[in-house]
């Protein structure tokens, strides 16, 4: 539904937004960003008054004392503030006081490099911050996230924006302490250019509105090139997704020509992409440099024409020079800076779209889609004391429900299923593939949300029921078992975090597991490896029946649950199912007979509709779809 999905908000003020809690460390990196412009300002006017200096003192013989004045303030060649004069009675004094000014520089440029430190590690440390929140909440968001939602995406999309997207976003906030410095650069170097000539600044600020046009224009086509790529970077990891998951149809099918040609178009298409955006990074940073030297010449030429007038003097004019030139080299970091914001911008319109996922406990709630979900939430009643009752009344489901894209019509999957299954009753579901048979059970689980009608636990609609309460009621054995990458002790012990290793082994021995698990050298402390790769189908399925056996739930769901088992360990099984059914409400999805006949009730179902319901017995005696299905299974 549209209800979990995305709300569009507008891009770069949420990306703001989302640097609030950080706001301090910023602040403090703009307070470390204007000492660092001071110092290099301090540094240069103590550089443009010892040229002058300098001058004055040049083959002088010291017959009378030479007065020098430092930091004497001159706009527009007028001077407005004398300074800090000094007398020099002798050469060696005049040599003292240059070593001290030359100290005095040094101490300057050891402050600011202890600035530009802390400026550094505080915006680092901001990023990396900000990336350990931004992939939680990612990570929150998928795993809160209906499966009607997740089933439309790719994984290798997910992938990419938890990962790559993040890390765009992360380079930037690190950059940042050298952006939030160029600004400050820029702002103090232009208001002492004003203030030191207005005429001069006048010259050199009127390049700048080509140059803010110029790097929005290119910052437009980063973006879009950037959106590209990254768009592109979830096709290469959705491939080799496929590749690594499917090798062994791959290689089965000699197909490794076919999936390498497919992989290489992919690779191409962000190959290009990648090149016109480094096509549209690369212009900017020489072309800003080639505006920026056309302002130094222009004001170069006018300051050589008044000092040679008389009307500046050599100091003042380099020193204004050098400004200028400090001023045009963080512009162009500004330039650069915009190339890394488009590219996160576009990264951020990635996140954004995940971050909008509304949890499954959503469903009853109004909460708004941009807080985290939570599971912990009291919304819903709590079961307790659960007897098992289960009711079905007049169920349906079609998957375009829980589809962002509401348009298209939809068959429903489960069409106006109603029945009961009382406490402790064992409920079979058999028939054709495709039937709705999982998809039904599915909906007990509320892996997704029924379209119509309702299902009751002891006389209460599950939609009212706390998610977590819910869910801790129910054990499930999938049809499609799943092991993670751990021993085989975590592995039955997942999800019953309070259970003893005792327990964990004897719901291993009742699973039939606890066998072949002590003839491993390890034992439950082996490592199973990724998706539990190195252990058998029919060993990785008696793992995942004793995981729900530990569980101990009111509530018992085995979908095809002996589907890997050898005929031998099948039987060995059987009578450990039996145990566990007993005094449990459960429901069996199962192709073999053997794993149907002691049902308490078996529905037959087909296009998502029951077609007859029974025992085992009964069914056979009506002669219609179960007798037939029966009837193939033997031949």
């Amino acid at each position: 539904m549209l209800l979990f999905k995305k709300t569009k908000s507008p891009t770069f003020p949420r990306f703001a937004r989302y640097h609030t809690p950080y706001i301090g460390s910023i602040l403090l990196a703009i307070v470390f960003s204007i000492v660092i412009a001071a110092c290099e300002l301090g540094a240069i006017r103590i550089f443009a008054d010892t040229v002058d200096a300098l001058q004055i003192v040049d083959g002088s013989s010291f017959d009378e004392p030479i007065s020098i004045r430092y930091f004497q303030f001159q706009r527009d060649g007028v001077f407005a503030f004398d300074g800090f004069e000094v007398v020099l009675t002798e050469a060696g004094d005049a040599l003292k006081y240059f070593l001290w000014l030359l100290s005095g520089m040094l101490i300057l440029i050891f402050i600011k490099g202890f600035f530009v430190y802390g400026n550094d590690y505080v915006m680092a440390r901001v990023g990396h911050k900000l990336a350990f929140r931004l992939r939680n909440d990612l990570y929150q968001r998928i795993v809160s996230a209906p499966l009607g939602v997740l089933r439309e995406e790719r994984t290798g999309d997910l992938m990419t924006r938890i990962t790559e997207d993040v890390r765009v976003w992360q380079t930037l906030v690190a950059a940042m302490a050298n952006i939030i410095s160029a600004v400050a650069r820029v702002t103090f170097f232009a208001a002492a250019m004003f203030i030191t000539s207005f005429k001069f600044t006048l010259f050199v600020i009127l390049i700048l509105p080509l140059l803010a046009y110029l790097i929005s224009f290119i910052g437009r086509r980063i973006r879009t090139a950037s959106t590209e790529i990254q768009q592109q970077s979830a096709d290469i990891y959705s491939q080799l997704k496929e590749t690594l998951f499917g090798i062994k149809i791959i290689k089965s099918f000699t197909s490794e020509n076919t999936e390498s040609e497919r992989f290489r178009s992919i690779n191409w298409n962000q190959y290009c992409s990648a090149i016109r955006r480094a096509r549209f990074a690369a212009l900017l940073p020489p072309t800003i440099e080639w505006l920026g030297m056309l302002g130094v010449a222009t004001v170069f030429g006018l300051g050589c024409w008044q000092v040679i007038t008389g009307q500046l003097s050599v100091g003042w004019f380099i020193g204004y020079i050098a400004m200028v030139c400090l001023m045009f080299k963080p512009i162009k970091t500004i330039g650069n800076a915009n190339t890394a914001l488009q590219q996160c911008l576009a990264s951020a319109e990635r996140i954004f779209y995940l971050l909008d996922f509304r949890g499954e406990a959503d469903q009853q709630t109004d909460r708004n889609p941009h807080d985290l979900p939570t599971e912990k939430s009291t919304d819903g009643i709590e079961l307790k004391n659960i007897r098992g009752t289960v009711t079905f009344q007049n169920v349906s489901f079609s998957y375009a429900q829980d589809s962002e894209n509401r348009q298209t019509p939809s068959k429903p999957v489960i069409d106006n299923i109603t029945f009961e299954a009382k406490p402790g009753e064992v409920v079979a579901l058999v028939g054709p593939s495709g039937s709705g048979k999982t998809t039904l059970l599915n909906l007990l689980l509320r892996f997704y949300k029924v379209g119509s009608g309702q299902i009751l636990i002891d006389d209460v609609p599950i939609s009212e029921v706390k998610l977590v309460s819910l869910r801790q009621s129910i054990a499930l054995v999938p049809q499609d078992t799943f092991l993670f990458d751990g021993t085989i002790l975590e592995n039955i012990g997942y999800g019953t975090p309070s259970a003893t290793d005792e327990a964990i082994v004897e719901a291993a021995k009742r699973a039939n597991a606890h066998e072949f698990i002590t003839r491993i050298p390890e034992g439950y402390a082996t490592p199973i490896g990724e998706a539990g790769m190195k252990l058998s189908g029919g060993e990785q399925q008696r793992l995942s029946i004793a995981r729900a056996l530990l569980k101990d739930a009111p509530i018992l769901v085995l979908d095809e649950a002996t589907s890997s088992l050898d005929t031998q360990s099948e039987a060995l099984i059987q009578e450990s199912l039996a145990n566990l059914t007993e005094g449990r409400t459960s429901f069996i999805i199962a192709h073999r007979l053997s794993t149907v006949v002691r049902a308490d009730k078996i529905l037959v179902i087909k296009n998502g509709k029951i077609l007859e319901t029974g025992t085992h017995e009964t069914l056979l005696a009506k002669g219609g779809l179960y007798k037939k299905l029966c009837e193939m299974q033997l031949r």
